[in-house]
């Protein structure tokens, strides 16, 4: 069972928004012998944000990196919003609260690094995944257990539906 205050929060969520390197991947960037660039997305960390648009809150990718890959993936999983090349986050996570009409305690944040600690600082709810750097883990009111590429997302998501009380909603079909 989680912290009071981490559901508190959690169920206030109505947008997610996420780091892509060491969030969404394990922040590894691969490149094959034509230069085109790999990477590595968790398939559980897709469905868990497959689940959190299906209870009702939407997500968003926030990236300091401009990629392909993120392109093909976001399209996959329905993620509209997904901003590239963003070396100044908080900026852009304003514009994003203020074009979903949310409250910055209705939103959720999950970053790795420095790039991503004002983003972080002004949200209901900073998660990071449990390689983030140090500066990241000690901004968030919540680490995760797994770590980036490999979990961390789906516990955000679970975190969130269980917290607002959608998990049994969006998950009876599997049972």
């Amino acid at each position: 069972m989680h912290n009071p205050s981490i559901m508190q929060r959690a169920a206030r969520i109505k947008l997610l928004v996420l780091d892509v390197d060491g969030v969404l991947t394990d922040g590894r960037v691969v490149y094959d012998d034509q230069g085109r660039e790999i990477k590595f997305f968790d398939v559980r960390d897709g469905h868990g944000l497959k689940l959190l648009q299906r209870g009702g809150v939407e997500v968003a990718w926030l990236s300091g990196r401009g990629s392909e890959a993120n392109r093909v993936r976001a399209k996959e999983l329905g993620v509209e919003r997904l901003i590239e090349k963003c070396l100044v986050k908080l900026p852009a996570l304003r514009e994003l609260m203020a074009s979903c009409q949310v409250m910055p305690e209705q939103v959720a944040y999950m970053g790795d690094d420095l790039i991503d600690l004002p983003a972080m600082a002004a949200v209901g709810l900073a998660l990071a995944p449990a390689d983030a750097q140090p500066q990241a883990r000690a901004v968030a009111h919540w680490v995760c257990r797994a770590p980036g590429g490999r979990g961390a997302v789906r516990e955000a998501c679970e975190l969130i539906l269980r917290a607002n009380g959608a998990w049994k909603e969006v998950t009876e079909r599997y049972l």
